[in-house]
């Protein structure tokens, strides 16, 4: 009887052992994914949460690589290309008397009666008006360049000076009412992370240096113009962040809650412009300083079935935390055993939870009461921090 359940439990383990080979083969998988797709964040999170499964480690090492200060001289203020539309039928540019219009088909652009793989356009006054598919997109001063291509679909390409380009991003990334001091931190660190992206891009042959959503930072157009973010970009004109003579990946995000993260201790790596710093300032009252989630069981179990893990009860979910206490490592307990996943990116992304910084208040029923504070990965500058720090 004894040698049986000596058999029966070696099973068991050895069960165990495929399930978590399967659950490494499909992180494994997914951070070559997102590698690929220069999602390099989560996927040097997820290489290193993995260490030495196969050549984790060395893809960690390639990963790490894009998070280095660039040494570059800048004579003049560059062009920045921004992917500004993308997936559409039709477009429209209107410049006072003169209207061009084309429509997409079969990856290419038909044009004043041609079909063209790329246009280029040069706004040649000021206010002309771009449209895509019919809706209003922006107003275009003078001098901006107007690129379409096919990039795995129509892709329309906004070419236009920095500064011109840094006023387009304040008014989507903070409020334009806030003091002056905290737009122009929000300018220097735009400013910043565009410069660093654009290297990158001319480096790889990319044919775009940033894009125009939250995937980078969000660039809503010149619809409106706003005095108090004129200022603030006029008066940091040319302004970047350095380390060691390089420029910075500037990272920055909603609200850290109170501290931000650590690169080295999140990642292994010491990247020493990314430390973990804690707020000098009160935020609790900020926007988004704490939020509570009602997060479905339901969503938690498909998160982990379609990660490859077998099981039929989900029976505990814990959290590994960092020294100032944001979430490192998801444990989740089932009836087939203990899975760790990495928190800050990946299981946060894909369970849309607003930061990895959170407590589990309830349990019970259908779903997991969570209490938290901040939004956003909590790596680099913490935007209502800046703020609190601005009053």
């Amino acid at each position: 009887m004894v040698f049986k359940n000596q058999i029966l439990l070696l099973v068991f383990l050895l069960s165990l052992t495929s399930f978590a080979g399967s659950l490494k083969k499909h992180l494994y998988q997914l951070g070559k994914r997102y590698l690929f797709h220069r999602n390099y964040i989560t996927a040097l999170e997820i290489f290193n949460f993995l260490g030495n499964y196969k050549n984790a480690s060395q893809l960690k090492r390639e990963a790490v690589k894009f998070f280095q200060p660039i040494k570059v001289s800048l004579n003049k203020e560059p062009n920045i290309r921004v992917a500004f539309a993308k997936n559409f039928k039709t477009f429209r540019l209107v410049c006072g008397k003169y209207t061009y219009r084309g429509r997409y088909e079969n990856g290419l652009y038909l044009f004043r009666g041609r079909f063209l793989k790329s246009i280029h356009l040069k706004v040649d006054s000021e206010n002309c008006k771009l449209f895509v598919d019919r809706v209003l997109k922006t107003y275009l001063p003078k001098g901006v360049g107007v690129k379409l291509i096919n990039y795995g679909g129509s892709l329309l390409i906004l070419e236009l000076p920095l500064e011109l380009y840094i006023k387009g991003v304040l008014p989507g990334e903070v409020y334009t009412s806030w003091p002056l001091e905290a737009l122009k931190a929000q300018a220097v660190a735009s400013r910043t992370y565009a410069l660093f992206n654009l290297i990158k891009a001319r480096q790889s042959g990319k044919p775009f240096d940033v894009g125009a959503t939250v995937n980078y930072q969000v660039f809503t157009g010149f619809n409106h113009k706003f005095p108090s973010v004129e200022r603030a970009v006029n008066e940091t004109r040319g302004e970047f962040l350095t380390y060691n003579g390089g420029i910075i990946y500037a990272m920055f995000h909603s609200n850290s809650g109170g501290c931000t993260h650590s690169f080295k201790e999140l990642f292994g790596v010491d990247i020493g412009y990314l430390p973990s710093v804690r707020e000098p300032c009160n935020i609790k009252n900020l926007k988004w300083s704490s939020w509570k989630k009602n997060l479905p069981k339901v969503e938690v179990k498909n998160f982990l079935r379609r990660l490859g893990v077998n099981f039929t009860r989900l029976e505990d979910f814990r959290i590994e935390r960092t020294t100032c206490g944001r979430g490192k490592v998801a444990i989740f307990k089932t009836d087939t055993g203990i899975y760790k996943l990495p928190l800050s990116f990946f299981v946060r992304l894909n369970l849309h939870l607003p930061s990895d910084w959170f407590f589990i208040l309830s349990k019970r029923g259908r779903y997991y009461l969570l209490a938290g504070r901040g939004f956003g990965h909590g790596l680099g500058m913490s935007q209502w921090g800046a703020y609190c720090l601005a009053l």
